[in-house]
């Protein structure tokens, strides 16, 4: 009996070893569904949250030699977007780090 006994706890110890690696495996595989806030728009900003999957806030600035660079966008993006001739980026991965005026 005493066999049956210490068989039996070899299994319980077995089940719950696996169920704590399931556990352990879920929480680091699960998306908890944190959305990256920036600021969003044209001509004025407001704050967003993004949509999921978008965790880079951006700032496109217009840069020439006849004036100060001006912001021309602010938004949300998967990864930091490219820009043409004229224009300049400013990338960051915090809440809200896109504040350029």
């Amino acid at each position: 009996e005493y066999m049956g006994h210490f068989a039996g706890s070899r299994e319980d110890c077995k089940m719950k070893a696996l169920l704590l690696t399931l556990v352990v495996v879920t929480i680091v595989c699960l998306d908890l569904g944190y959305t990256r806030q920036c600021y969003e728009g044209k001509g004025t900003r407001k704050s967003v949250t993004c949509p999921k999957g978008e965790k880079v806030c951006y700032t496109i600035f217009l840069v020439g030699s006849s004036h100060p660079a001006k912001v021309l966008k602010w938004g949300c993006a998967a990864s930091c977007p490219k820009v043409g001739l004229g224009a300049r980026i400013s990338c960051c991965t915090t809440d809200k780090c896109n504040s350029h005026r």
